[in-house]
């Protein structure tokens, strides 16, 4: 289906993809309380309880890492919300406005590991 696309492809979320609907501002983050959250992901269910609350990649994720706005269909905002920080095509930001997605695809890592594609799909 055509739109915008988050796909992981490295960390918890690796293989899977989340559809961003238009007029839409998702959160990512470990708290369930998320739009993606890595607790919902399968490599984390897959994981051994006792193993689940102290993984470091998991802790170096804020409870609400960061922001995706898609309300124009001509941008897409991505905001920081954590403290270890979010990368967007390997830079820290706050706040960026990405005006070229449907040229081309970008990649969000948040905090070490975790790592995203964000892309248009004819």
């Amino acid at each position: 289906m055509p739109g915008l696309y988050l796909v992981g492809v490295r960390g918890f979320c690796e293989a899977e993809d989340f559809p961003i609907e238009y007029g839409r501002t998702v959160t990512i983050g470990r708290s369930r309380d998320n739009d993606i959250s890595l607790r919902n992901s399968k490599k984390w269910r897959e994981l051994p309880k006792e193993e689940r609350s102290g993984h470091r990649e998991f802790l170096a994720i804020s409870r609400t890492h960061c922001r995706i706005a898609y309300q124009d269909d001509k941008w897409v905002e991505v905001q920081d919300t954590s403290a270890n920080g979010t990368f967007v095509d390997g830079k820290k930001v706050a706040r960026l406005v990405i005006s070229d997605i449907k040229d081309k695809s970008h990649e969000i890592r948040l905090g070490p590991v975790e790592t995203f594609i964000l892309e248009w799909r004819q």
